[in-house]
């Protein structure tokens, strides 16, 4: 006898889901109940479609119900939703948009793909018509009715997600007057300050306002006025990007079984009940890292978890081994991305990890246009392996957070970068990739070959217990230096170290590090005590410490 399957949700996982398991059985029948008006689209595109880099809305819509008829002999029903599950008569009920009759359809087996929601903030006034959000296809002309409507100039966006920073972008390239609120003390809390301080001056550079470590206390017709001080930030549109939750109503009703963050699941994508399977943004499921069970609302969990799931339906059991929440955005001109957790996150676990921070080009520095990626790695004391990468240039980033992901996800350790084989040609990359160096100075640093002290670790009150040593050329130096440094530049330093008190340590750095640690050896072997300040004076000025 054919199964019976029915999956609650279409666009990633419930299609990826559907699609999968009719190659996998031809002859179960596959019913789709999909509450919005598409099967399958691209939200992740809908900023871009915003500022018309995607100039057509359709091409969001990845595929139509006739589609999955005519190719999969897949039932996709639009605009009707699912309103409770009856595990005990294995049938869910359901209502169409329009119509007051509920219908009852049977299933042997139950895929849950709802996704997750738009968090709404309790701000005063955040019921009006131009506060939205943005994340489906509807928002989007919503949006754009409110642009028309309302003559809009400004627009505030309370929450510094990613989500938020692909929204300002394509607002400010609009000629949009933009501002950010968010909460935390940076955008992105989950990457580390120093990290996004890079992605405030660029957004800053481009026009856009920050308005950090605040909230919005109300929203009003032409303005949103802040938590803090009562200052009003003109805005015709309010878009609320604070976040998302998991939708788990309905597994709830059904007394599946329910986590702090979404619906738990074992490793096959079974829910507490053996019939009933759930995927995606609703799920919690195993961060490698963190070793605990965690939504993860990403696009690519949620395709391979829908296919996993019919697998297991079709009898080949295969686990799904988790995630490292492996992220990428485009700011203006930077690329973002991470891998695993920031520094900030692995603190707050109660683990205290080694990290180094370098800022290689993204190819060959002979070659033209090469620009410097800044890449801070954390990683685990004695062993190397590596719990989090975050990285953030004009060029390269991609390649090099995917390489260090597939890393992560091998569990391989930073030993283990030194080694890679990594493609290279002038245009591309270096003979010495940016992987394989965050491999080198890591090693470097567990092997004992150097000590390093990190930016965060120094301040005006405490660099008086070093002689601090600038080791960049007499030019660089008048260009600026930390407070009481003295220069003694790399290439005269071996005859210069007779002036050092070897009785008090030395703290000695360049731009970038690189210098700092031929400086560091030079004096270290000379019976010195030495430390070398990790990523240079770049990750001091760009990272925004302050003296």
């Amino acid at each position: 006898m054919s199964k019976k399957v029915v999956i609650v949700g279409g666009v990633g996982g419930g299609m990826s889901a559907a699609t999968r398991l009719r190659r996998l059985d031809e002859s179960a029948t596959i019913t789709v109940f999909e509450k919005g008006p598409y099967a399958g689209y691209a939200n992740c595109g809908i900023p871009y479609a915003l500022g018309k880099v995607i100039k057509d809305d359709e091409a969001l819509v990845l595929h139509t119900p006739k589609y999955f008829k005519e190719y999969f002999n897949i039932d996709v029903h639009l605009n009707t939703e699912v309103v409770e599950i009856d595990r005990t008569n294995e049938q869910v009920c359901t209502q169409t948009v329009g119509e007051a009759e509920i219908q009852r359809v049977g299933y042997d087996k139950l895929i849950l793909s709802q996704g997750a929601e738009a968090v709404h903030p309790q701000i005063v006034g955040a019921d009006q018509s131009h506060v939205v959000t943005l994340r489906t296809i509807s928002d989007l002309q919503a949006i754009r009715s409110i642009m028309v409507e309302r003559c809009v100039r400004d627009v505030c966006i309370i929450g510094g997600g990613f989500i938020s920073l692909e929204a300002a972008e394509n607002l400010r390239k609009m000629k949009f007057g933009v501002s950010i609120v968010e909460q935390w003390t940076h955008i992105l809390p989950s990457i580390d300050a120093d990290i996004a301080q890079f992605l405030h001056t660029e957004l800053k550079r481009n026009g856009v306002k920050l308005y950090l470590n605040d909230t919005a206390r109300r929203i009003e017709t032409s303005h949103v006025v802040l938590a803090s001080n009562g200052r009003e930030i003109p805005a015709e549109l309010v878009i609320l990007a604070a976040g998302v939750r998991a939708r788990t109503s309905l597994a709830k009703m059904a007394s599946l079984e329910v986590g702090t963050q979404g619906v738990k699941v074992e490793s096959h994508m079974e829910t507490s009940d053996e019939d009933i399977y759930a995927v995606g943004d609703m799920v919690e499921t195993k961060h490698i890292i963190q070793q605990q069970p965690r939504v993860v609302a990403l696009g690519g969990p949620a395709n391979r978890q829908g296919r996993l799931a019919a697998d297991d339906i079709a009898g080949r059991p295969v686990h799904y081994r988790g995630n490292i929440g492996t992220i990428i955005c485009q700011v203006f001109d930077l690329t973002v991305g991470l891998a695993g957790l920031s520094v900030s996150a692995l603190r707050e676990l109660g683990q205290e990890p080694l990290w180094v921070t370098v800022h290689p080009p993204h190819h060959a520095g002979y070659y033209p246009n090469a620009h410097p990626i800044t890449i801070k790695t954390a990683f685990e004391k004695g062993t190397g392996r590596i719990l989090g990468v975050q990285a953030v240039g004009m060029a390269g980033v991609d390649k090099r957070i995917d390489v260090l992901a597939t890393a992560m996800q091998a569990r391989m350790t930073v030993f283990d970068l030194e080694h890679l084989e990594l493609s290279y040609a002038p245009p591309y990359g270096s003979a010495k990739d940016p992987v394989n160096m965050v491999g080198f100075v890591s090693s470097n640093l567990l092997r004992g070959d150097y000590q390093i002290v990190h930016a965060e670790d120094i301040n005006i009150k405490n660099l008086h217990t070093w002689q601090v040593v600038d080791v960049r050329s007499p030019e660089e130096f008048a260009t600026g230096h930390l407070p009481g440094a003295i220069n003694l530049p790399i290439a005269t330093l071996r005859g210069q170290t007779l002036g050092l008190d070897q009785s008090m340590p030395i703290l000695v750095y360049c731009y970038v590090g690189y210098r700092g640690y031929l400086a560091y050896r030079i004096l270290s072997q000379r019976g010195f005590s030495v430390v070398n300040l990790d990523g240079g004076l770049k990750t001091v000025v760009e990272g925004g410490t302050k003296f």
